[in-house]
């Protein structure tokens, strides 16, 4: 929502199963990324445009790739200048029990 022009923002998010992996695609009709930055963007205290254009450090798509990265997913973006962005994350489709749901399934197997 920061990155954007004078129309007002539209969001999407979406999510589909590929291969084995969950794939997440949040899109956007911002001011999109031309070519040659896309994967600049994902870099620590990397900017593309001045503080005094748009606020900020340069560290919130670098967090996003460590944690992504960390679950064994990557993180791209498909983007053409002036015409919005798409991030998408894939992250691996395993189970996921949660530790609670364990222990309420061992205290029913013991009554």
């Amino acid at each position: 929502m920061k990155f954007r022009n004078e129309k007002s923002p539209e969001i999407s998010i979406s999510a589909e199963k590929q291969r084995g992996n969950w794939i997440f695609a949040v899109s956007d009709n911002g001011i999109g990324i031309a070519p040659e930055h896309r994967e600049r963007i994902f870099e620590v205290f990397q900017r593309l445009h001045s503080r005094a254009e748009y606020p900020g450090d340069g560290i919130g798509l670098s967090i996003c790739k460590k944690i992504v990265e960390h679950q064994g997913g990557r993180i791209w973006v498909e983007s053409e200048a002036g015409k919005g962005s798409i991030f998408k994350f894939s992250l691996p489709a395993t189970q996921f029990v949660s530790p609670n749901a364990e222990r309420s399934n061992q205290a029913h197997a013991g009554a």
